[in-house]
């Protein structure tokens, strides 16, 4: 695994964007009372809601229904979904020490040239690293925070909401379909952040609901980037990608960088040296 040429002049000139999802907060992993844990990642998260409503096997829900409809009945079975963000709550609260520990993270935290981080998950790791670090950031996630920074603080925009804003998050089928409209305030800011710059997914599965949306503002509302040999829109780390993965994402002008599986974190957190070196 090599970071490609053109992602390590990108990042130079400033115009890298990453894009952080589940797999960068389930890098993160703490004891508590004896027993081993991580970041919960969306699969957790949809056993958790059906286990909630009673399902008496997991696998047999995911027959009947995709995860978003899962979510969807679970919203309207509990008029809402604070039940399951309560859980999000109890099972992110990773120590300090973990988040220090956490390559990944401190990797992010060291691209002084990445002024913009986005990222689809709920939790605050990102944010509490980068204050451990003593770097200087603020978190969007709704309109009323976007204003200009100044220049040595990392926007970290929560692209799907978080829990300090229950009402921004994304988790169901029908928040999902109205977000596909492309109109909200953040959409809107991602289209304008996007001009001029290329993005880097870390921590996005290739059926994560999220990618194919993410993927859908990119590829339909832009073409090849401006002043690139390859006019590639977006890069994207893959555990061990098939020939079918890669066909697939350049049909999207996304470059797949390909990692191994066996040695995730530690292929990522070498990309992101490489990327800044």
């Amino acid at each position: 695994m090599n970071c490609p040429l053109e992602l390590r002049n990108h990042y130079r000139a400033g115009k890298v964007i990453p894009f952080v999802g589940a797999g960068v907060s389930m890098s993160v992993q703490w004891n508590t009372g004896g027993s081993q844990r991580r970041g919960p990642s969306w699969t957790e998260l949809v056993d958790e809601a059906i286990r909630q409503l009673g399902f008496s096997r997991v696998d047999l829900a995911r027959v009947r229904a995709t995860d978003l409809q899962i979510l969807e009945y679970f919203r309207l079975v509990n008029n809402g979904l604070t039940r399951l963000t309560n859980w999000l709550v109890l099972n992110m609260d990773a120590p300090p020490t973990a988040l220090l520990a956490s390559p990944i993270h401190e990797e992010l935290c060291a691209l002084a040239k990445s002024r913009l981080i986005y990222t689809t998950n709920f939790d605050d790791f990102l944010e509490r690293c980068f204050e451990l670090r003593k770097r200087k950031c603020k978190a969007v996630a709704i309109e009323d925070h976007m204003a200009d920074c100044d220049a040595d603080v990392t926007e970290i925009v929560k692209f799907h909401g978080d829990l300090n804003h229950p009402q921004q998050m994304l988790l169901s089928e029908s928040q999902y379909e109205r977000r596909l409209s492309l109109s909200t305030a953040m959409d809107y800011r991602l289209k304008s952040d996007l001009l001029g710059r290329t993005v880097l997914f870390i921590g996005y599965s290739f059926r994560d609901p999220n990618v194919s949306y993410l993927f859908r503002l990119i590829n339909e509302q832009f073409r090849a980037l401006p002043g690139s040999s390859t006019g590639r829109r977006a890069y994207i780390t893959v555990p061990d990608p098939s020939d079918f993965e890669i066909r697939l994402f350049r049909e999207r002008n996304i470059e797949v960088i390909g990692v191994d599986g066996m040695t995730l974190t530690e292929d990522i957190t070498k990309l992101l040296q490489e990327m800044r070196s």
